[in-house]
């Protein structure tokens, strides 16, 4: 789906540039990430970054390139300390740090991580840019403090839902949006703000399907890992307004004994995957709206935005 290849080639820059392993000396910590496949993964938020800066300024620079990797190893760093507070043992079909090398270890490397980016960020002398990081990560902690005290919590609801979910994932996406304006010497503009903002809700929605309606293989991990990980997600929440008491009651039974594919079954009779992907694509909707209230220098880096919007909603992993 992200077979564009203006798209692809930014994804090459993106790999190309992860740098510091090679220069990392410790061989404690070159064992580390021996052991971790950096931006394995899809590249959203390094390809946003890279994308908004030339759709505004016609060019992918130095300082764009820079900031797309300080985005993708945060993104990295919070993924080692989710699996570590999950528990979990698959990440991307492979086995997650904490199982391979130990939780000791694993909180090292995300700290680790967090300290790299900081000095990526500090070397490109921009105070905005550096204000947007240090949110950002006060963002998602925020939302990962929030998920973990609602753990089990089966009534939880929409609003606080969505409360952790823009800050623990759509702050992050927002924020590579972001980047990618200041990084060309623009000033703040609400219609990017916006367009991350909802793209990121859309995202993690997009991504909480997908835990109740892929496959193992396609995930990665797990189906229902969620449910495992005792997190209420949105075809949850939808699915349990809409049961009757019968359904509800064995809901909450379920959830409880982590019965997950009895679980799975009520949420789709009840159309929580269905009712999920309607707000998913509103939301989606939302966000190519603010794209088309932007005057952009690049017109076809705005189509690959768009581009990258529709793989949001449309994919299956």
């Amino acid at each position: 789906m992200l077979d564009d290849i203006y798209i692809k080639r930014k994804l090459v820059i993106l790999k190309k540039n992860v740098y510091f392993i090679k220069k990392i000396k410790q061989k404690s910590i070159k064992y580390i990430f021996k052991n971790f496949k950096l931006l394995s993964g899809k590249g959203i938020r390094g390809l946003l970054v890279l994308t908004t800066a030339e759709s505004l300024s016609g060019r992918i620079s130095n300082a764009a390139i820079h900031t797309a990797i300080a985005i993708e190893l945060l993104h990295q760093a919070t993924l080692i300390h989710d699996d570590i507070i999950d528990n979990s043992y698959k990440r991307r079909g492979d086995i997650a740090l904490n199982k391979k090398i130990g939780y000791e270890l694993s909180v090292l490397a995300g700290d680790y991580l967090f300290s790299f980016v900081n000095k990526i960020i500090l070397g490109q002398k921009n105070q905005q840019l550096f204000k947007i990081f240090s949110d950002v990560v006060k963002d998602v902690c925020e939302g990962e403090i929030e998920e973990v005290y609602n753990k089990d919590n089966i009534y939880l609801k929409e609003k606080q839902y969505f409360d952790i979910i823009k800050k623990k994932t759509a702050s992050l996406i927002r924020a590579s949006v972001l980047c990618g304006l200041i990084v060309t010497g623009n000033n703040f503009n609400k219609f990017l703000s916006d367009f991350g903002l909802y793209l990121g809700i859309a995202f993690q929605i997009k991504d909480d399907i997908l835990d109740v309606s892929s496959n193992s293989k396609n995930l990665g991990k797990p189906v229902g890992s969620d449910i495992k990980e005792g997190k209420v997600t949105l075809p949850f929440i939808l699915a349990f307004k809409n049961a009757d008491k019968k359904d509800k009651k064995l809901m909450i039974k379920f959830f409880r004994q982590k019965k997950i594919d009895k679980i799975i079954k009520i949420i789709k009779k009840n159309y929580g995957i269905k009712n999920s992907f309607e707000i998913a694509q509103n939301y989606i909707t939302k966000a190519k709206v603010q794209l088309n209230k932007i005057k952009f220098k690049n017109t076809k880096s705005k189509i690959q935005l768009e581009k990258i919007a529709n793989y949001v909603i449309n994919r299956n992993y």
